[in-house]
């Protein structure tokens, strides 16, 4: 199967959304703890160049970039809470409703192995 090519126009729309918003707050932290793109690149190990793809919310940047540079901003807490399944009440609903309704007692003919 060919790669594909994720661009903004390819991507659904909510995903590229996030993926901009991001880079927004990557942006914003940066500023905020006085660092220029230079000074995080040089932290990260990142080129120049990534980083700025990180902040414009690029979809083709390696997920592990992002998340070199959460780090380097001291945001990695926020791994945590990514995909949480604590926090995913669908699949929380879906899984009780695969569970038994009611559980079927031991027939009284049947012997019990404790003793």
């Amino acid at each position: 199967m060919p790669r594909q090519n994720l661009t903004n126009e390819t991507l659904p729309f909510a995903v590229g959304r996030a993926i901009t918003a991001l880079g927004q707050n990557i942006a914003r932290a940066r500023i905020r703890r006085g660092l220029r793109q230079v000074d995080l690149a040089k932290k990260t190990g990142l080129a120049l160049g990534t980083l700025r793809r990180i902040e414009e919310g690029s979809p083709t940047t390696a997920l592990s970039a992002y998340f070199t540079v959460l780090w380097a901003l001291g945001m990695e807490r926020e791994f945590d809470d990514l995909a949480s399944p604590d926090r995913d009440e669908e699949g929380k609903t879906l899984e009780r409703a695969r569970q038994p309704e009611r559980v079927v007692p031991k027939r009284k003919d049947e012997l019990d192995a404790d003793f």
